[in-house]
């Protein structure tokens, strides 16, 4: 990966997509029994609600940093990106011990993102498949910033980009995830995010 005054400059310059949902996003059911952490109290809940991976720290986005939205192009690619799913070609399927979750299918347009699935783009960045799906957990553990996360701060501070598109680590080859910067989404019209349900109020829309 370029150094980050590099990526600042070369970013703004590479070509950009739109792409349109459905797209999965799976969620711990014990998240939605009420509105996110500093939500107002009494509000409902948020399937969309981009937080979480500023808490902890995700793929593309730095411990403490911005607010991020992670899709997936099917229910299997986010199930296995959570670790709620394991497939092994050398064993039969088997059932996880681990706790509830939701799966949403989240309609969409999401305008200026990034390709990183795309070999160019990758070689403009100075980056490679190998680098993009390094286990970037165990670097921020280590308290070094993952290069994905360098990326991804580069990527939303240079405010011409919504999100990426990237290969999935945990179906490589099969699926497809996307980030999106969340408070980019009202200056990327016509982009926007929306999870439909009718039934148990987990509607809601950005922006």
């Amino acid at each position: 990966m370029h150094a980050t005054d590099v990526l600042k400059t070369v970013l703004p310059t590479l070509p950009r997509i739109t792409v349109h949902g459905y797209w999965s996003r799976v969620v711990g059911l014990h998240l939605l029994k009420g509105p996110p952490p500093a939500a107002p109290s009494g509000g409902r809940p948020q399937p969309l609600w981009p937080g979480g991976s500023a808490v902890h720290g995700a793929r593309y986005t730095p411990k403490g940093g911005f607010g991020s939205i992670y899709l997936a192009s099917d229910p299997i690619t986010a199930l296995k990106e959570v670790v709620a799913v394991i497939e092994t070609p050398y064993a039969p399927a088997f059932t996880l011990r681990t706790h509830p979750w939701a799966v949403f299918a989240v309609g969409g347009v999401l305008c200026e993102i990034l390709d990183l699935a795309d070999d160019v783009v990758q070689s403009a960045l100075g980056t490679t498949l190998a680098e993009l799906t390094g286990d970037w957990a165990i670097t921020q553990a280590m308290g070094q910033v993952p290069p994905t996360q360098s990326l991804g701060q580069a990527a939303y501070d240079c405010k011409a980009i919504l999100g990426f598109r990237y290969p999935s680590v945990k179906n490589l080859g099969k699926g497809i995830g996307l980030v999106v910067f969340a408070d980019r989404l009202k200056d990327k019209p016509p982009s926007f995010l929306e999870v439909y349900d009718p039934y148990l109020g987990f509607s809601q829309r950005l922006p």
